[in-house]
């Protein structure tokens, strides 16, 4: 992310440094694929890793229709966010993540999002505003990590578009063409 922000802000930075992020990621993508990543390796894959590896080869254009994108869609597609026990850091690269990809699993994922986070802010006491501690990566950061990444993923569409364009059923992936369930 930070390769790319440095270029859109202007900054020269050599093809070789893109060349090795793209290597080292081959290396930590597992599955049929490569779009199922670990936070050690491919053989221990996580939700999370697998959004975060997803944005961060969305943010060098792998286009949506590519194989590894669409395995990566599928394994968070099956692994929504769970209201008792909430993974910040997994919400918010997954909004990410399939935002860009956009399609049913967007689609259903947001629709999620959008009923399940605001219901559990707190609404009352000094914590009025705030969420719960995450479980998870964000868990070290306590209220201020959660309440942060969770405001980010409430407003990922207000913030970023789509790197790809809006897209069309006629420009999605075969795979995810299905029809809303």
């Amino acid at each position: 992310m930070a390769l790319h922000s440095a270029r859109l802000a202007g900054l020269n930075v050599p093809e070789k440094h893109f060349e090795l992020a793209r290597k080292w990621f081959d290396t930590t993508g597992g599955g049929k694929h490569g779009g199922l990543y670990g936070y050690q390796g491919p053989g221990k894959k996580s939700p999370a890793m697998v959004a975060t590896g997803m944005f961060c080869r969305q943010l060098d254009l792998d286009p949506p229709t590519s194989p590894r994108q669409i395995e990566s869609a599928k394994l968070i597609g099956i692994n929504p966010m769970r209201s008792r026990t909430l993974d910040f850091y997994y919400i918010y690269y997954a909004t990410l993540a399939l935002y860009q990809h956009q399609g049913p699993i967007w689609d259903k994922w947001n629709e999620r999002l959008k009923e399940s986070l605001p219901r559990l802010q707190r609404k009352t006491g000094s914590r009025t505003g705030s969420w719960d501690t995450s479980r998870g990566l964000a868990r070290n950061g306590g209220r201020v990590a959660s309440t942060a990444l969770a405001t980010l993923s409430l407003e990922v569409y207000y913030r970023i578009l789509p790197i790809y364009g809006f897209r069309g059923e006629e420009e999605q992936a075969p795979e995810l063409k299905k029809k809303k369930e």
